[in-house]
Parts: structure tokens; C-alpha cells; sequence
């Protein structure tokens, strides 16, 4: 039971630091698109830098997706990628349908990834919203 708390808090650790650097990334790259679009007008500026902002925050949540999904397969929880993947999605997304199963030896570990997943969008939920309230107010004045 300790490996598996070990393991998880690990990968928790790497996914969420992965996380915030895709989240800082995506800060430079909204400060690079802004001074570029800022003269083609505030509604291209404010569509561009918030599809911007969305298309990377879905990358970080596909790669954290798919290190559980091959951390799954090298704990030989599955052997197949295309279960592994589904069952990580699943479970980072804590959707969980429930049709698959971890086995009791590796159980707590994949709890880690619900854990990773609802930290994970609690982080991009409020960088979206600080990235609304600062575009909004600037786009919209008349």
C-alpha cells in the first residue's frame, strides 16, 4: 500500500508541476499574441487569445492523460494502450463508468489520477477565469 501512495503522490507531483508550466507557457504566449493582435481589432484579439489559452490547457490535460494511461501499463494494470488510455481518461476525468476494474495491488494508486484530474482542472478553471477577467473588461470597452 505505501508504493502505491508513494507512486501516486509521485506522478500526482509530476503531472500538476507539468501542469503549471504548460499554465506559464501559456501566460507568455497570450502576452506575445496580444502585442500582435492588439491593432487587428478587440473581437479577432479576444477569440484568438482565449482559443489560445483552451487549446493548450486541453494539450497539458492530454499529456498528464497519457503518463497515467503508460503509468497503467508499466504498473501491469493493462496491457493494451487503447484500455490503459480509456480507463485514464475515465478516471482523470473522475467520470468513472466503472466497467474496468484496477486490480487491489495497484487500486489506491489509480485513485491518484481522479486526485490529479480535479486538481488539475481546478488549476485551468481559475486561469481561465483570470484570463476572462482581464481580457473581457479591455475587449469589450467601447
Amino acid at each position: 500500500m505505501s508504493g502505491q501512495m508513494l507512486w501516486g503522490t509521485v506522478l500526482l507531483g509530476l503531472c500538476l508541476f507539468l501542469h503549471v508550466g504548460f499554465l506559464i507557457v501559456d501566460i507568455r504566449l497570450l502576452k506575445w499574441l496580444n502585442k500582435k493582435l492588439w491593432a487587428s481589432g478587440p473581437l479577432l484579439s479576444t477569440a484568438v487569445l482565449l482559443s489560445a489559452a483552451l487549446i493548450l490547457i486541453v494539450f497539458s490535460h492530454s499529456v498528464q492523460v497519457w503518463l497515467w494511461a503508460l503509468s497503467f501499463i508499466a504498473f501491469g494494470a493493462f496491457s493494451d494502450p487503447g484500455t490503459a488510455m480509456y480507463f485514464a481518461l475515465v478516471t482523470y476525468t473522475t467520470l468513472g463508468y466503472g466497467d474496468l476494474v484496477l486490480a487491489e495491488n495497484i487500486r489506491l494508486y489509480g485513485a491518484f489520477a481522479s486526485v490529479t484530474g480535479v486538481l488539475g482542472f481546478g488549476l485551468s478553471t481559475a486561469f481561465l477565469v483570470a484570463v476572462f477577467a482581464k481580457l473581457l473588461p479591455n475587449h469589450l470597452a467601447d
